[in-house]
């Protein structure tokens, strides 16, 4: 090949990639995906935490509920303890 015609294919990318950028960035900006309602109700968080209410929060004392169920069926008026890990309740009044 000639220089002159690696030079005009060398030219002729540099524009088609130029110009790619430019209409893609057209199109970025252009096309906007958030509604003018989304974009007043975006706020951003101000970034200054209130480390003493933190540091409270941190030495808080965990307490684990004790759940307590009073036995109805008999004579005796025992209460049986509920574990922690309870099974899922499952409505069957939804299912298909």
């Amino acid at each position: 090949m000639k220089q002159k015609d690696i030079l005009f294919l060398l030219a002729s990318t540099v524009i088609v990639v130029l110009l790619w950028i430019i209409f893609s960035v057209y199109h970025n900006l252009a096309v906007n995906t958030i509604s003018t309602s989304t974009t007043m109700q975006i706020i951003p968080i101000n970034p200054d935490f209130d480390t003493k209410t933190i540091e409270n929060l941190k030495k808080r004392e965990k307490i684990l509920p004790i759940y307590e169920i009073k036995n109805t069926a008999g004579s005796e008026s025992a209460t049986t303890a509920v574990p922690e890990t309870t099974r899922p309740i499952i409505r069957t009044d939804i299912l298909p």
